[in-house]
């Protein structure tokens, strides 16, 4: 049986081949990449100094049978730097057996693996380090990008979703930094905390309802049984359940972008009844213009501190993973989501009507990440949900455990352990009617205004203010004297200095040990750059002195930022202070208010305040607010519309419609087409519905329903003309159609000159020698720098026995690069055949 493997593997990879240049290889592998010019001049031509950057961490797929890696070692390895190749399981093992991996066994650094060790490689490779300092770089080798023998296509895909799922994960891990800006921000108007409501709602149902396309059908069934559960929502479908006429008990938002206010304004429309719960790190716009009862999650301020009374926590990383902590800290005994979906439709509507999302049509970029639904069908989603959906079912799990139940009733929600799938209309619900208002009024009553928490918060950030401008101050004097403790060459001579930045750095970590935590925290990309991986080599006096400059440098530019947060928190508690004053100083609020462009705030004060007599001149400024304010909430075409749409352009789905055909994804180009069904630009979508319908039938065989496809993408005018003219050449080459692939490369060499050297290779074959010259020499006109097209105009010249002309061609590559042994061995060879001859 083994025997027959081997047999099946030596077929697929074919036979080990030596070329002229002394490159030994997978023949199938490879093919006849090497034939012409050696595997050196093609590495050197397409990665050039990029494999060779220190502090790097490289994952190439494929070895073009060892000849990359071999490459590789003939070099220095960079320092710092780690190269992860990997390979398809049976061409490995081939590799291995012909002896083509021997020479880098020993070599730590360089390593060649199959998909089965990537887990522990990757770990032992320190990857999120290099992710850290963003320093993870993918390529694939010829072998993968040809891939001759259909395995490295689906093992590519595979690593660059990993790679994108680990990038996303490891840079959502470090950034810290908006938290902190927004938590500061908000210190003034996080009054409240949601502990007060901890088992307010013991043994209940709650409905949580969410952004994913099922709340549509979910809608109909909340509002027909509204007083039989309590109900959350998430801020950014507020604009839906207005339209469908439901008001909320609560509403959630934990989005600390700037962009949240736009997606979730219309929940300034509910009426008293709704209450706001919100992370300490919510966007500030959101929290600073709440004009009903909020309660916030997490702690006050980000640094140890009296403030941060017991709370609820409010981690995501989505706000549905909020709302649901929250749930099961209130007590709710059944939880049942709607609109909970977590992926997508297989037409690429990521929310529900109504959403800015649906109104521009389906979203065209989607990765190929997929979960199974409820239903028991596959759809796609992305790295945020995937992540929710591990949170969710931890979550999920320990509410069952604890007693509890949560349910999900949609078909096409993504299948969860521990969440039960029960349709909506099947859930029994409680006979007795429920008033959430009631009970967090009863709960909040004695607790929601003292006067003397802005006293306290104030005296607070004045504490904070001293210690950052010390640690600014220490940070300073640390950056000055780093640079002077070594002399020109370089060299540490002062040992002096040194032990005073020794004592500095005890001050840090003892006299101000909360607070320079807090500046790491908040600067860390900055203080990350000081990371390396591995050490290979001891630090010059010039590298540690660059990253002690880089590491001050950190301190001094996070202390700066923070001061200022400090400061403008500072005002903006005065500000507050006085709106709560009996005569308070307006220009004090109104420039507050301005400032921050919580023009809301305006119509807050007035309704607290309704017999205040104010100056005409003040009340001019009030009434401008509350315009501004109301052509804020009144405003459709917002940012986040807009980069909506940008996911929507139809130019994605060239690039997403080709590496799909690349990876042969049929099913997925279908929904593909689908989504272009619903496109709002139909016209417009009709050559790319050609292109696919052409990648479709190249999948399916069919080449002649493939050129029929591609030659109406043709006729249809420019756009899409130059991946219609590359697929008819190859369809020509595949069957042998020469006249074909002549007529489509001459087109594409005048629409692009990088097409030109194909075009000559296709003259070279017809016989058209001349013509090949002139058009390889039009293009080394244009590309001067392309030394392996003016090597292959050289080859073509000594085919034509026109000597000369080869030799001023190698002679200019010597000219250019002297110790190109390629260019020599070539000169060296026709000159001794001339000889000869």
């Amino acid at each position: 049986m083994n025997d027959n493997n081997d047999l099946v593997s030596q077929h697929i990879l074919g036979p080990l081949t030596v070329n002229s240049f002394g490159d030994k290889f997978l023949f199938n592998l490879s093919r006849h990449n090497f034939d012409k010019v050696s595997s050196i001049t093609l590495f050197e031509t397409k990665f050039g100094e990029i494999l060779f950057n220190e502090n790097t961490l490289h994952v190439v797929v494929g070895t073009d049978s060892g000849l990359l890696l071999k490459y590789l070692l003939n070099k220095t390895i960079p320092k710092g730097s780690r190269y992860i190749f990997i390979e398809p399981e049976s061409v490995l093992t081939a590799l291995k057996e012909h002896g083509l991996l021997a020479f880098a066994e020993q070599n730590e650094r360089v390593l060649c693996i199959s998909l089965q060790e990537w887990s522990s490689t990757i770990r032992n490779c320190k990857i999120a380090d290099y992710f850290y300092i963003n320093a993870v770089r993918s390529f694939n080798a010829f072998c993968a990008q040809d891939d001759f023998i259909n395995e490295y296509a689906e093992l590519s895909w595979n690593i660059v979703e990993v790679l994108a799922q680990l990038n996303w994960e490891n840079n959502t891990a470090i950034g810290q930094e908006a938290f902190i800006d927004r938590q500061i921000k908000n210190i003034a108007d996080n009054r409240l905390p949601a502990k007060l409501l901890q088992h307010a709602f013991s043994g209940q149902t709650v409905v949580i309802l969410a952004g994913g396309p099922s709340l549509d059908d979910a809608l109909p069934w909340v509002r027909l049984h509204r007083d039989r559960f309590v109900v959350f929502a998430v801020s950014r479908i507020s604009r839906q359940l207005l339209a469908a006429d439901i008001e909320p008990d609560f509403v959630f938002s934990v989005d600390p972008q700037e962009i949240s206010f736009d997606i979730s304004k219309e929940m300034f429309r509910f009426g008293k009844q709704t209450v706001f719960i919100c992370s300490y790190h919510a966007s500030s716009k959101l929290i600073n213009q709440w004009q009903g009862l909020m309660l916030y999650l997490g702690q006050r301020v980000p640094w140890q501190s009296q403030l941060n009374v017991a709370n609820l926590g409010g981690a995501g990383p989505t706000v549905t993973n909020a709302a649901l902590n929250v749930a099961h800290d209130l007590g709710f005994k059944r939880i049942i989501l709607a609109g909970v979906d977590l992926c997508f439709t297989k037409d690429g509507f990521t929310h529900a009507k109504g959403s800015n999302e649906q109104l521009v049509g389906p979203k065209l970029n989607l990765t190929s990440l997929q979960v199974e639904t409820n239903g028991g069908f596959l759809a796609p989603t992305g790295n945020d949900y995937a992540q929710a959906i591990k949170t969710l079912s931890l979550q999920a799990r320990r509410i069952v455990q604890a007693g509890g139940r949560v349910i999900n009733g949609s078909l096409g929600a993504a299948k969860i352990d521990g969440v039960e799938y029960i349709p909506l209309a099947e859930i029994a619900l409680e006979k007795t009617s429920i008033n959430a208002k009631t009970i967090v009024d009863s709960k909040v009553s004695d607790y929601a205004f003292k006067d003397d928490y802005l006293t306290d918060v104030l005296a607070e950030l004045k504490r904070a203010e001293f210690q950052v401008e010390s640690i600014k101050r220490l940070a300073e004097q640390a950056r000055q004297i780093n640079d002077t403790m070594y002399n020109a060459e370089g060299v540490l001579e002062n040992y002096k200095d040194k032990r005073k930045l020794d004592q500095i750095e005890k001050k840090f970590k003892r006299q101000h040990r909360h607070f320079s935590k807090l500046v790491k925290r908040f600067g860390i990309r900055q203080f990350i750059q000081v990371v390396r991986p591995f050490n290979d080599e001891d630090w010059t006096f010039e590298e540690a002195k660059k990253l002690g400059n880089i590491y001050y440098d950190a301190y001094f530019e996070g202390t700066k930022k923070l001061s200022l947060l400090i400061e403008e928190a500072i005002h903006r508690v005065i500000a507050r202070q006085q709106e709560n004053e009996s005569a308070p100083d307006f220009d004090v609020l109104f420039a507050q208010w301005r400032k921050d462009k919580s023009f809301g705030r305006a119509k807050a004060w007035r309704v607290k305040h309704p017999d205040f007599e104010i100056s005409v001149a003040a009340e001019a400024l009030f009434d401008e607010f509350e315009r501004e304010f109301a052509d804020v909430l009144n405003q459709k075409d917002t940012r986040h519309l807009s980069r909506i749409k940008a996911r929507s352009n139809l130019t994605i789905v060239r690039q997403r419609a080709g590496l799909l055909f690349k990876h042969k994804k049929s099913e997925e180009l279908q929904d593909l087409l689908l989504s272009l069904d619903k496109h709002e630009q139909q016209q417009a979508a009709e050559p790319y519905r050609y292109l696919i319908n052409g990648y479709l039938a190249e999948l399916a065989d069919d080449a002649d329903l493939a050129l029929s496809a591609y030659q109406k993408v043709i006729e249809g005018g420019e756009i899409l003309l130059e991946d219609a003219l590359i697929r008819i050449a190859r369809l020509g080459i595949e069957s042998e159609d020469i006249h074909n692939v002549h007529l489509a490369l001459d087109c594409l060499s005048k629409l692009n000159p990088v097409y030109l050297p194909f075009y000559a290779e296709i003259q070279r074959l017809q016989g058209d020698m001349l013509d090949a010259i002139d058009t390889y020499s039009a293009y080394v006109s244009q590309f001067p720098s392309d030394t392996l097209a003016q090597i292959k105009l050289a080859m073509l010249y000594i085919e034509c026995k026109s000597y000369e002309g080869a030799e001023l061609m190698l002679d200019f590559i010597l000219s250019q690069k002297p110790d190109y042994q390629t260019a020599i061995d070539i000169k060296r060879q026709m000159l001794a055949n001339r000889v000869m001859n």
